[in-house]
Formats: structure tokens, sequence, C-alpha cells
């Protein structure tokens, strides 16, 4: 992508250009390469991995949703619809003049319907992935007529009865219709590139030799949120971030324009940025995403894992309880490091489960649930060790319902743990 071209077609600035691409690389649909932007690939693969990522969360939220909407939610259900069914009765006329207008109010249609799940984190997390998956219908302008129709009337209908079993049996079958149509139309094949084709090579993972400045500032920077160092609330002047991290002023708000669509720092307008506050109801939304993100990836990972992906594990079990020893020996010098192997463990438990886009979204939150770790510095002690011992003997013996099993009661326990500290607002 030009940059010249794009100020010329959205009448912008090549620093707001430059700031909102950086924002579009953090949701995954604009990568960086050493010569500028580009719009993101496209795959059959990532596509698939999207249709049960979006139906994993997206069946939670309907379950939360139907349990505490309210009458006012009711309306606002029947409202949206209302607007789909208008437009879909269009499309099936054979009218595709408003497609645009179509999946807009599909995609406002399927949010209404969540929205009462009172979780912010989970929100959030289901429209980043619905407006991935969401692209890939709009490249194949994919309408599959009047299935689709009686589909979304037979969730609303649901939602009004609050019978969440046919809404979940629904959605599968709408979200598997999706798929079929789009792959038995061939219409997605020509957007497809060549890396998309089996046997084709895959792009290079670039080394931090490579990255530039701007990446190497937004990883410090990130990681500095991440382990305490830039504390919940605080101003972000950027004089004082150029000093630190030796950027540019243009280059630091790419970066915290990057790192406010992960929702690790909030744009104040004109008055600059500050560090994303924490809060004992924010922990709890992430530990509960955390725990349906990878109980799903642990079934799927020890389903799949190989003797290779044992072998990872237990060097990585292996790596974890030296730091574990040093902690419980009260050396916090080590804390950094032992969140770091605590990471990779996890990581490890999970890498067998054959979806990049339910490990990388599985990554973000688990990041943010480690920012609320490393602020309270919470060590549970033998408590913790037990507990991730469990998980690696779970994983050998492939026991995925007693991992997570085990992994809700580590989760609950970092939980209480971290807020008796009394670091976070209740």
């Amino acid at each position: 992508m030009r940059l010249e071209t794009l100020k010329s077609h959205y009448a912008a600035s090549i620093s707001t250009l430059r700031e909102a691409l950086y924002r579009l690389t953090s949701e995954g649909l604009v990568v960086v390469e050493t010569r500028g932007f580009e719009v993101a690939p496209l795959s059959t693969q990532e596509f698939v991995e999207l249709a049960a990522l979006r139906e994993l969360l997206e069946t939670r939220a309907m379950r939360q949703s139907f349990a505490a909407g309210t009458l006012e939610w009711e309306g606002q259900v029947v409202g949206s619809f209302h607007k789909l069914n208008r437009m879909e009765q269009l499309m099936l006329s054979g009218d595709r003049s408003r497609s645009t207008e179509w999946k807009q109010y599909d995609r406002e249609f399927h949010r209404t319907l969540i929205s009462a799940c009172a979780s912010q984190e989970l929100l959030a997390a289901h429209a980043a992935i619905f407006d991935r998956f969401q692209r890939y219908q709009i490249v194949a302008v994919i309408f599959r007529g009047e299935a689709a129709a009686a589909e979304h009337e037979a969730l609303r209908q649901a939602a009004l009865d609050r019978r969440i079993e046919d809404a979940e049996s629904v959605l599968h079958r709408h979200i598997q219709g999706c798929i079929e149509h789009s792959m038995a139309q061939g219409l997605l094949d020509a957007a497809l590139p060549d890396s998309s084709v089996p046997g084709a090579r895959p792009r290079e993972p670039r080394r931090d030799a490579d990255l530039s400045v701007g990446e190497r500032g937004w990883r410090q920077v990130r990681g500095d949120i991440l382990m305490g160092r830039l504390l919940p609330r605080q101003k972000l002047r950027l004089d004082s971030l150029r000093a630190s991290y030796g950027v540019s002023i243009s280059t630091l708000r790419e970066i915290l324009n990057r790192l406010t669509s992960e929702g690790l720092v909030i744009a104040e307008g004109q008055r600059g940025f500050e560090v994303a506050p924490v809060s004992a109801a924010n922990l709890h939304e992430i530990a509960q995403l955390r725990l349906l993100l990878e109980g799903q990836a642990l079934e799927d990972s020890f389903a799949a894992g190989d003797v290779e992906w044992e072998a990872q594990l237990v060097a990585a079990y292996h790596r974890l309880v030296s730091l574990e020893e040093r902690m419980a020996a009260n050396d916090r010098s080590a804390a950094e490091l032992w969140k770091q192997y605590d990471w990779q463990f996890h990581q490890a438990l999970i890498s067998a489960c054959g979806s990049q886009m339910l490990m990388q979204l599985h990554g973000a939150i688990f990041d943010k649930y480690l920012r609320y770790q490393m602020i309270a510095l919470s060590y549970r002690g033998r408590i913790a060790a037990d507990e991730h011992r469990a998980l690696h003997d779970c994983a050998l013996r492939r026991d995925a319902a007693g991992a997570r099993a085990v992994l809700e009661q580590h989760l609950q326990g970092g939980v209480s743990h971290a807020l008796m500290t009394g670091t976070f607002d209740s």
C-alpha cells in the first residue's frame, strides 16, 4: 500500500495514515514489510480457523447474554433483526446494490445477540475475530440466500425464547454453511495467494535484526506495560518516552496507537495517551476468557500432539520448575524470567492445537493476565507449582478434562491471590 496513493484517496496526512496502518497491524488486517505496509493475505486455513474461533467465542457470549438479557435487550435484538431481514429480502429479490449494508446489519445483529454477556473482554475478542471472518465473506461476496435468512430468523426466535441449545445448533450450522458455500462457489480461491496452496513456501518470520525502529520500540513499550514498569493510568508523555526509548515523536504515536488497539493504552483525544487502567472486574473477565481459549486449545493439542510436542513440553516444564524454586526462595529478581518460563510452559501445552488464530488470541489474552500478575507481584508458591505439575502430567496422559479442571483452579487461585494484595480496585 503506497502512502501517497492512500493520502489522496482518504484525504489524510502521511503521519495519520501510518498511525492507522499500525493500528490495523494489531488487528491482523495489515502486515508490516521492510518496504512498508501491505494488506494481510488470505488463506483457506485461516478462514477455517477464524470460523472455529468465532463459534467458540460467540457460543460462550450467547450463553451468558441469553441468561442475563433484559426486555431492553430483547428490543435491540428485534430491531437489529428487522434491519438485517430487510436487507436480506432485497438480496433475495436479486438486488445486490446494498450488500455493504447487508454485511453491516449482519454484524450488528450478531453483536446484539451477545451484547448482554457482561464481559467487555469477550465482546472485544469476538468483534476482532468476527471482522476478520467477515472479510472473507465480503471478498467472496457470499450470500447463501434463504438458508442464511432462515438461520437468522431462528437465532432471533431462540434469543427471545432463551433457548440457548437451539441457538448454538443454529449458529454452528450457520458458520459451517458460510465456509461450505464459499468453497463450493470457488469465489474465494481467486483471492488466495500462492502461500495458501499446499506445499507452497510460507512467509518467513522476521528476525530481530530485520525489525524496524518502530517494531523494536513497540516491543519495548509493550513489554514495559506488561511488566508493570509503566503503571496503570500513567500519562505517556511523548517527550519523556522519546528520551527513554530513543525513537521519534511520530514513531511513538504509531506505537501508542497500535497499543491502543491491543487494549493496553488509552487514547485521550487531544490530551494524549495513558496506560490502560486495571480493575478487579477486568481481571475476572480476562481470566474467564483465558480459561475458554486455553481450555479449548488444551483439548485440541492433547488430541494432536506427538512425541516432539511432548519433548518440548517436558523441556518447558523443566525450565519453569527451576525458576519456581528460585521464587519459592524469595528471589524476586527472578520474577520476569519466571513469568517468561510460565508463558512458555502454557504455550507448549497448547502448541499442537493446530490453529494459529487460537494461539494468537490466547497469547494476547495471556499477556493481559500476565500484566495483572506482574503489577501485583503475585506468586502463590507451592500451590501454583503443584498445579503446573498436574497440568504437565495431564498432558502426558492426554487427560484433557483433567487439565481443564486444573486450569480453572489455577486461574481462580491466581485471581484470588492477586486481589488479596489490594492492588486493584474492586
